[in-house]
């Protein structure tokens, strides 16, 4: 159990197990309904994972909590197991012996071998067939009663306890030979139990994607370490010893082990796993690599800088996890369903085998078929998991192509989306600013406006600062020097030479105060008076024009939301095909514009900087970009990692699909039951064919939600 964060001074923290043994959607909901109960807040169950979540207040109580659960009948492990919630050998077994003792009888239903139709070698034959069905889904269904949530395999333990029982008693007291179910009852202990191995190897296909994100880190790899006389030796160590600091040499087609920062060499590195780009990245010495990725060529020396859970790529993998369990709206309609489902078919089956007796004047054999077939038959597990496995599908395909969702309900609501409003600087365009030609006034020589450029601004941090000191500064430059200088926010720069001048160099506010007239983005003043002026240009991205057009041709409509000048947004929203412009808004004004925005249609907002982060809580979905501020990816729920809006497009469509795919599964669950639950009633489906109807239904369910894999959103 994750408790590495446990604080007592915190009021409510967040608790992680792993619970083995879950069965079906049910078992998930019959945990969470425990948990309420016992008094934690917000409890998750992520039925295809065991991945329990929940706030607690008083963390003394955990032990007795993990007891608790484990009285239900479920085991709590500390860390996740490889499968996720996947059943042991024991049901390889039990699947194997009840298939062996049933297929006679089946064999027997088909051709005249006497023997098999000898009720004391049925007998002989089924007993442990029931008993293997009483232990494996008995159990389950006595926990889940404890828990005041009814599952599935309440009714398959009341379908072949019945039909068990009806057979002795009819053997015991000579009843008519039309009661005898012996078959009946091996065919759905056999079936069902077969059912539950195939959905588990399904649905473990639709938790590939983590699995495939743990393995991209490799187990081993080359630290290099000095000697006592300086010279630099290589050692291959495991991963695990590792630590911050360590060098690790690493050649062409390796993985990157870890983050870290390149120290010696250069190479191209395939980072698609992180960015969904196939194009190879160039990195040289000091800059910043990500573990997992591929060196394609080239060979370098790396210092690692993370390692662990700090990691990049654990992280990925830990809000994947994180957004499995977060609920989308449309999930609670299965939820509900599932709830009160069982308690349903109970009854219904009880009021048909009642009628079927007292009404209809069926025999007991004909009213007990009818009435098994019905609890067979019924699947509240494939109406629970029409959302998670397709959520589980989309968010392990969005990992993988450079698409960071948080949550399930951020899914659904990223596809509701009608409208996309853009920030500029750093969103639609690459945030590196250029600076234009420099005109001076008479008197002073563009290299000597320079050199008093580079003097002032060297003093600041602000970006705009650092891009003038990048992009004039010159080794043969002339030094110039103040005495003073001062920053007023929102105004610019002054400075002081020892001769008594004053130099200024602002934009619009300095040029609106000293009354001079400003057509370009900088001014630089001498005791008043303009004597450079210059603009300042920021590169729009490559990829924003045809972002634009796919959202467009999506039916989204866009607009742009910044704080720079209007000729600015104008110049950048022209070249992508954004008609709308709200230019020169305040961080409060921008969020004011989103609301009314809003007002009309689900919108998100795209941004990446600090003063983007209000607006990005505010937006029906926040998506900023792995190079934004931290702040404003925090507040966003869908991240970027590739630094692009690209992938943009392809999240609105996954978003759309995962939906649609939802739907389908819900509309398929509900057909079902409402066809086969009819005709169970009718006579129309014996209870060995609605063992097989059920398992097919749950798969249909899962393959359903696997083609969100394969199908395109490019």
């Amino acid at each position: 159990m994750e408790s590495d964060h446990f604080d007592p001074r915190r009021p409510a923290q967040e608790v992680t197990l792993h619970v083995q043994g879950l069965h079906c959607t049910n078992c998930a909901l019959s945990i969470e309904k425990h948990l309420t109960k016992v008094g934690v807040e917000k409890p998750a169950v992520d039925y295809a994972s065991g991945r329990t979540s929940f706030l607690i207040e008083d963390v003394t109580k955990l032990p007795e909590i993990v007891e608790s659960i484990k009285r239900l009948g479920y085991s709590v492990s500390d860390v996740a197991s490889p499968h996720g919630h996947s059943r042991d050998v024991a049901l390889y077994i039990q699947t194997a012996i009840s298939a062996a003792l049933t297929l006679p009888l089946l064999v027997g239903m088909f051709f005249s071998i006497h023997w098999l139709h000898d009720p004391i070698i049925q007998l002989i034959l089924m007993t442990p067939v029931f008993l293997i069905g009483i232990s494996h889904f008995g159990l389950s269904g006595l926990r889940s009663l404890r828990a005041g949530v009814a599952n599935m395999d309440v009714l398959i333990s009341a379908g072949i306890l019945a039909g068990y029982c009806a057979s002795v008693l009819t053997l015991i007291f000579g009843f008519s030979h039309d009661l005898i179910f012996f078959e009946a009852v091996g065919s759905i202990v056999t079936f069902v139990l077969g059912g539950h191995l195939l959905e588990e190897l399904a649905v473990q296909k639709t938790t590939s994607a983590i699995e495939e994100l743990s393995h991209l880190q490799p187990q081993e790899v080359v630290r290099l370490r000095s000697d006592e006389s300086g010279r630099e030796m290589s050692e291959k160590i495991s991963l695990r010893e590792l630590v911050v600091g360590d060098l690790v040499q690493i050649n062409s087609g390796d993985r990157t082990p870890t983050d870290g920062t390149i120290e010696r060499g250069s190479g191209s590195f395939d980072e698609s796993m992180i960015t969904g780009e196939a194009l190879p990245v160039d990195h040289n010495q000091g800059e910043r690599i990500i573990g997992g990725t591929v060196l394609t060529s080239g060979s370098v020396v790396m210092r690692a800088s993370a390692i662990g859970d700090d990691t990049t790529l654990a992280r990925i993998i830990r809000l994947v996890r994180e957004a499995q369990q977060k609920k989308p709206s449309i999930q609670r309609i299965g939820d509900a369903v599932s709830a009160v489902f069982v308690p349903t078919v109970l009854a219904i089956s009880v009021l048909v085998l009642a009628l079927g007796l007292l009404v209809f004047d069926l025999t007991p054999a004909q009213a007990i078929v009818r009435g098994l077939a019905i609890v067979v038959v019924a699947c509240p597990c494939a109406m629970g998991l029409a959302t998670p496995s397709a959520i589980m599908v989309a968010l392990g395909r969005a990992a993988r192509n450079g698409i960071l969702i948080r949550g399930g309900d951020t899914l659904e609501r990223l596809g509701q989306v009608k409208h996309i409003a853009f920030d500029k600087t750093g969103t639609l365009t690459t945030g590196e600013l250029s600076i234009g030609e420099l005109h001076t006034t008479d008197g002073f020589s563009p290299k000597t406006a320079q050199a008093i450029l580079v003097a002032l601004q060297r003093t600041s941090s602000h970006p705009i600062a650092q891009a003038i000191v990048k992009t004039l500064q010159d080794p043969d430059q002339e030094n110039f020097a103040f005495t003073s200088t001062t920053e007023t926010k929102g105004i610019g720069l002054a400075g002081h030479t020892a001769n008594g001048d004053l130099y200024e160099c602002g934009g619009q506010a300095l040029a609106s105060r000293l009354g001079v007239s400003l057509q370009e983005d900088i001014v630089l003043t001498k005791n008043g008076a303009p004597i450079a002026f210059f603009t300042i240009s920021d590169s729009i991205r490559t990829e924003a024009t045809g972002v634009i057009k796919q959202l467009h041709a999506l039916g989204c409509s866009t607009s742009l939301i910044s704080g720079d000048t209007l000729t600015k947004c104008q110049i950048v929203a022209n070249t992508v095909g954004i008609q709308a412009i709200h230019a020169q808004q305040l961080p409060e004004q921008k969020l004011l514009v989103l609301q009314d925005i809003q007002a009309r249609y689900p919108a998100a907002f795209v941004g990446d900087g600090i003063n983007d982060a209000p607006t990005l809580t505010e937006a029906n979905v926040g998506i900023s970009l792995s190079s934004a501020s931290d702040i404003a990816m925090q507040s966003s729920q869908v991240l970027l990692t590739g630094g692009s809006i690209a992938a943009l497009p392809a999240a609105i469509k996954l978003s759309r699909l995962t939906v649609s795919t939802i739907k389908q599964n819900l509309f398929w669950a509900l057909v079902y039951n409402v066809v086969t639950v009819p005709l169970a009633a009718s006579g129309a489906i014996s209870p060995l064919t609605g063992a097989l109807l059920m398992t097919m239904s749950d798969l249909v369910i899962v393959g359903n939600s696997l083609r969100i894999k394969f199908r395109s959103i490019s």
